[in-house]
C-alpha cells in the first residue's frame, strides 16, 4: 500500500510512544443540536425526577478500619462492632459508610475531628484452653473528618455552570451510597443490587437464580438527578448441607455413588476437579455445644480437600489427664467423632474439607452452606437456559415488576433519606422519542423485491440473490471449484447419503442466491480418530486442492455436537496453518437439511469468501457520498470472574466504501485489562488500514471507531492511549496523513428500558419498534449521547444500546450519525434483521470472543480446571505477572477475510 513513502515499521516491534503527542488536550464533546428525523412518540422510561436532594452542609470522614488490605467481612464487623457503634452517639441511624474508606454524616460527629480506638474482636469471649496462648485480635481504628461534600458543585454542573470534575463525581458517590443505606440492610447488596430468596429458582449443579431490584442515582437531561430503577438477576449457591451442594453440584445421585466415585478416580480424578470450584464458599457445623449455646456463629471458608478421607485420616490426639499428665494417642477422624460427639459419620469415604487455618478440616457431612453465597463461574449451557426462562419478561410484566421495586423500596418512608432531604417521584418519566425512518436495503439484480422497506425490522431470503459473492460469483470465470468436507464421526452415526444429500440442497440453496458452484463433487472424508484435527484436515486440504489442482477456497467439517473440541482446534488449524476459511456444522441439522439453514449456512460461506448478503439503497446511506470514510470497531473480552485467564482484544476495520465487509485482528490484551494497549491498537490499525487500501484504493479521510465496553471513568484513557494509538499509525503509514476521527463509545451495560406509550413506537409485544431513539430526559446533562433500539425482541423486554460521543472532529451532522448507526444495523453479514448493536462494534465482540482458539494451547482449559495443578499454578503465575502470550498469527492468506463469522 502506498502512503507516501513506504513505511518502515516492522509489525513485530514495540510500538513506542511519541514523545510529542498528537493528541494535547481533552474535554468530552458538547451536545452540538438534536436531530429532527423521524416521528415523535411517547415512551416511558424506567427513571424517576429527583425532587429534591441534600441542601445542608454534608461531612466527609477518611477511616481505617483494621490494616490496609483488610477483607470487606472484617471491615464490616469491626465497624458494627458496638464499642465503634457508641462513639457516633444519636448520629449513628444516619451514618453512611462505603464499607471501605469513607462515611458521610448530614451532622458533625461526637467525638470531634478525630476518633482513634483499639477493638478487640475475642473480648467477651471463649478463654483459650490451658497452656494454649491467646491469639492476638485486636485491630486499630481511625476515624478522621476531612472536608465536606461539595453538593454546591453538583448543583452547579447540573444547571450547566460547570464541567464534570473530581467535585461532582465526590457529589454523585456520596448520593449513590446514601440511597443505598437503607436498602443493604434489608436485602442481600451487590453493588447497586439489592436481592432476596423469595421467588428464587433452583437452576442444575446446586445453584440457584434470584430476582432483585437494580437502583442508581445519575445526574441527567434537564438539569436535575433521577433514579434508575430496574429488575436485577443473579445466580448464588443454594444453602443447605455441603454434601447436597456437592453431589447436586457433581450430578451424582448421592453421597455413596459419589464417596465410589472418588475412589476410583482418585484425588485428582475428574470428580475432585469438579469440587475444586468449591473453594472459598463458607460453612458452618453445628454438632460442638458452642455451636448451640447461642454464640455468635463460626464462619469456616474452603481452602481444598484432604487427600484422605474421615476412615484413613488419622492424627495425634492429645488428653490431659486428671492428675496433670498429658497422653497422646493416634485415632482416626471417623473414631474421633464417635467417641467425642457421640456421632457415627454416615459417609466417612467422602474426602475431608480443609479450611483456611493449619491443620484444621471437617468431615463434608457435618458442614452447612451459609446462605447468601454469590455463585461465581460462568453458566454451563443448560443452567443458562433455565436462567434466561427465569428472566425473561414481556415489557408489561417488567414495567409492573419496576414498580413493585420501587414500592418495595419506599423511598418516602426511608428514614435515611429523609433525615438527608432526599426525596424522589414515584411517577415514571415518560419522555418525547422519535422513531427514525426504516432505511431501504437492496439485494443483487434477479432478486425477487430487490429493493424494499423491511417492516417490524425483519424480513426472508425466500426470492433474494445475494448482493455480491466475491469470488464464487459466476463473473470473471469465478465460482466454487476447490472445496471438501470431512465428517468427525463414524459413517454409522453419520452415513455418507445424509452428507451428499444435505450438500445437495446447500449447492441448490447457493445457487438460488445468485453463487456458482463448479465442482458438485467434492472429496468426503472421515477423521481418524486417531489422528490429531489437524493431521485430519491436511490429508483433506491435499485431496481437495489436488482434485482440481488449485488451494482449496473452503473446508466444510461436520461435527456431532456442540463442542469447544475439536472446534477450536479445527479453526486454529483453518485460520493459521492452512489459510482456508472453514464452516463447522452440527451432524443434526446436516440430517435435516432444512432450506432455511441452508440459506443461513449460504451467507456465512458468502461472508467468510469476500461477499455479502445486502447492502442499503444509496439515497439511505450516509457513508454513498462525501469524503472516504472507514469503520472501526474493538471490543475486550474477558475470562469469567472466577478464572484468572487472558483478556483478548479485537478490532476490525471496513474494508470497502459501503462499509459492509469488515477485517479483523486480535490478540491478547493482559488480564481482565479493558483498555487495549497501545501497543495492540497501533499493529491492528497499520493492519486495517491497508485492508482498507488494498479493497478501495483510498486512504479514508474520516475514520469513525466505535469502541465496546468502556466505563465512564474510562473514557478519557480511551482518547489518550487508543486513540492517539491509531493516529500515531496513521502518521507511521505517512507522514502527511491526518484523517479526521469520531470515537463513539457503545454500551449495553446500563438499566435503562423503554415501554412505549404511543402506539407508533410499539410493536405486537407492546416493544419499542426498530429505531426508537431518546436524546433526551435520561441522557447525560450536556454530552453528546442518546439511546438507540435498532432492533426487534425476539423475547422478553429489548435493551437499547448507549452511544457516547467521546470526540468528534469529523463533525458530522447529527440526524447523519443517527442514519449512518442505525441504517447499518441492517447490513450485519449473516442476519436478516437488524441488530441491536451497530455492526461494526458487533463484529468486533464476535471476532475477540473466536480469538480464542488462536490460543498456543487451544484445548479447552475448562474442562481441565484444577487450581492445584503445578502447570495451572505456573500459568496464573505467569499471568499475575502479565505475562500473557501473545496469539498466534493468522496466516497471510486470511487477513482480509472475515474468517470470525
Amino acid at each position: 500500500m502506498s502512503y507516501g513513502r513506504k513505511p518502515q515499521y516492522d509489525p513485530d516491534s514495540d510500538y513506542e510512544p511519541s514523545s510529542s503527542p498528537l493528541i494535547k488536550d481533552y474535554s468530552l464533546p458538547k451536545r452540538p443540536n438534536y436531530g429532527g428525523k423521524g416521528i415523535v412518540a411517547k415512551v416511558a422510561v424506567n427513571a424517576y425526577p429527583v425532587i429534591s436532594y441534600p441542601s445542608s452542609e454534608i461531612y466527609q470522614y477518611d477511616c481505617q478500619i483494621g490494616a490496609d488490605g483488610s477483607k470487606r467481612a472484617l471491615i464490616t464487623k469491626l465497624w458494627n462492632h458496638p464499642k465503634l457503634q457508641e462513639k457516633f452517639g444519636k448520629y449513628k441511624a444516619t451514618l453512611i459508610f462505603d464499607g471501605s474508606k469513607l462515611a458521610w454524616s448530614v451532622h458533625p460527629l461526637p467525638f470531634g475531628d478525630q476518633l482513634t480506638m483499639m477493638i478487640d474482636l475475642d473480648e467477651g469471649g471463649r478463654e483459650p484452653r490451658p497452656g494454649k496462648a491467646p491469639r492476638d485480635n485486636k485491630h486499630r481504628i481511625v476515624i478522621r473528618k476531612t472536608t465536606s461534600v461539595p453538593l454546591q458543585v453538583l448543583a452547579a454542573y447540573l444547571q450547566g455552570r460547570t464541567d464534570y470534575d473530581v467535585s461532582v463525581l465526590a457529589g454523585i458517590n456520596f448520593l449513590d451510597h446514601l440511597v443505598r443505606q437503607t436498602p443493604a440492610k434489608k436485602f442481600v447488596a451487590i453493588k447497586r443490587s439489592f436481592f432476596q430468596r423469595a421467588g428464587s429458582r433452583e437452576l442444575e449443579g446446586g445453584v440457584e437464580a434470584w430476582k432483585g431490584i437494580f437502583q442508581s442515582i445519575r445526574p441527567a437531561h434537564g438539569g436535575r438527578l433521577i433514579m434508575n430503577v430496574d429488575v436485577a438477576t443473579a445466580c448464588f449457591w443454594k444453602e443447605g448441607t455441603l454434601i447436597e451442594l456437592a453431589t447436586n453440584m457433581v450430578r451424582i445421585p448421592n453421597p455413596e455413588a459419589l464417596a465410589n466415585e472418588i475412589s476410583k478416580q482418585g484425588p485428582k480424578g475428574r470428580i475432585m476437579r469438579d469440587l475444586r470450584r468449591l473453594k472459598k464458599v463458607q460453612f458452618f457445623c453445628t454438632h460442638r455445644l458452642r455451636d448451640q449455646d447461642g454464640s455468635p456463629k463460626r464462619i469456616y471458608t474452603i481452602e481444598g480437600y484432604e487427600e484422605g478421607n474421615a476412615r484413613n485420616t488419622k492424627f495425634s490426639l492429645k488428653r490431659r489427664q486428671t492428675d496433670g499428665s498429658e497422653t497422646t494417642r493416634e485415632i482416626s477422624v471417623e473414631d474421633y467423632y464417635r467417641t467425642t460427639y457421640n456421632i457415627r459419620l454416615r459417609y466417612p469415604g467422602l474426602p475431608l474439607i480443609r479450611t483456611r487455618k493449619k491443620g484444621e478440616s471437617y468431615p463434608m457431612e457435618l458442614c452447612f452452606v451459609q446462605k447468601d453465597q454469590r455463585y461465581p463461574f460462568k453458566l454451563n449451557e443448560k443452567q443458562t437456559a433455565d436462567m434466561i426462562r427465569f428472566t425473561v419478561q414481556r415489557p408489561a410484566e417488567r414495567q409492573n415488576m419496576i414498580r413493585g421495586n420501587v414500592d418495595q423500596l419506599a423511598w418516602d418512608k426511608d428514614p435515611v433519606l429523609r433525615d438527608y432531604g432526599l426525596q424522589v417521584s414515584k411517577k415514571m418519566i415518560e419522555t418525547e422519542a422519535r422513531v427514525l425512518p426504516t432505511p431501504q436495503i437492496q439485494y443483487g439484480p434477479g432478486s425477487q423485491d430487490a429493493k424494499f422497506t423491511p417492516r417490524d425490522g425483519r424480513w426472508d431470503l425466500r426470492g433474494k440473490k445475494f448482493a455480491s459473492w466475491g469470488p464464487i460469483s459466476a463473473a470473471n470465470n469465478g465460482g466454487l471449484k476447490a472445496w471438501g468436507v470431512m465428517v468427525f464421526g463414524s459413517p454409522q452415526r453419520i452415513p455418507e447419503a445424509g452428507v451428499k444429500a444435505f450438500f445437495r440442497e446447500l449447492i441448490k440453496a447457493i445457487t438460488q442466491h445468485g453463487g456458482h458452484v463448479v465442482h458438485k463433487d467434492p472429496p468426503i472424508m472421515y477423521a481418524d480418530a486417531n489422528k490429531a484435527p489437524g493431521n485430519n484436515l491436511f490429508e483433506l486440504y491435499k485431496k481437495s486442492g489436488n482434485k482440481v489442482n488449485m488451494k482449496p477456497q473452503i473446508l466444510f467439517i461436520i461435527l456431532p455436537a456442540k463442542s469447544t473440541q475439536p472446534y477450536n482446534d479445527i479453526k486454529a488449524y483453518c485460520d493459521i496453518q492452512l489459510g482456508v476459511p472453514s464452516q463447522c456444522m452440527q451432524a443434526k441439522h446436516v440430517e435435516q437439511a432444512k432450506q432455511q439453514y441452508c440459506s443461513n449456512i449460504c451467507m456465512k460461506i458468502n461472508a467468510k469468501m469476500g461477499g455479502y448478503s445486502c447492502d442499503l439503497v444509496p439515497a439511505f446511506h450516509p457513508m454513498a457520498k462525501g469524503p472516504a470514510t472507514m469503520l472501526l470497531g474493538a471490543d475486550v473480552s474477558h475470562a469469567s470472574p472466577s478464572n484468572p485467564g487472558t483478556s483478548y482484544a479485537s478490532m476490525v476495520g471496513s474494508t470497502n466504501e459501503l462499509g459492509t465487509r469488515f477485517a479483523a485482528i486480535a490478540n491478547t490484551n493482559g488480564t481482565r485489562t479493558e483498555l487495549i494497549s497501545a501497543k495492540n491498537v497501533f499493529k491492528f490499525v497499520m493492519t486495517l488500514l491497508r485492508a482498507y487500501y488494498q479493497g478501495t484504493k483510498k486512504k479514508p479521510d474520516r475514520i469513525i471507531y466505535f469502541r465496546d465496553g468502556v466505563s465512564e471513568g474510562q473514557y478519557e484513557q480511551v482518547i489518550r492511549v487508543e486513540l492517539e494509538a491509531i493516529k500515531q499509525a496513521c502518521v507511521q503509514m505517512d507522514p502527511n496523513y491526518f484523517p479526521k476521527f469520531t470515537v463513539v463509545i457503545c454500551s449495553k451495560r446500563h438499566h435503562f428500558r423503554f415501554f412505549p406509550v404511543d402506539r407508533a413506537a410499539q410493536d405486537r409485544n407492546a416493544n419499542p419498534v426498530p429505531g426508537t431513539l431518546i436524546e433526551k430526559d435520561i441522557t447525560s446533562v450536556g454530552e453528546y449521547d442518546f439511546y438507540l433500539n435498532s432492533h426487534s425482541a425476539i423475547q422478553g423486554t429489548s435493551r437499547p444500546v448507549h452511544y457516547q460521543v467521546i470526540w468528534d472532529e469529523c463533525k458530522i451532522p447529527v440526524d447523519t450519525l443517527y442514519g449512518l448507526i442505525y441504517n447499518t444495523c441492517y447490513t450485519y453479514i449473516r442476519a436478516t434483521c437488524s441488530v441491536s448493536l451497530v455492526p461494526a462494534t458487533y463484529y468486533a465482540h464476535v471476532a475477540s470472543a473466536r480469538a480464542r482458539c488462536h490460543e498456543n494451547d487451544t484445548e479447552d482449559h475448562l474442562s481441565s480446571f484444577s487450581p492445584d495443578d503445578p502447570a495451572e499454578i505456573q500459568r496464573r503465575e505467569q499471568i499475575a505477572q502479565g505475562k500473557v502470550p501473545p496469539l498466534r498469527e493468522l496466516h497471510k492468506d486470511m487477513t482480509n477475510k472475515m474468517w470470525y463469522i
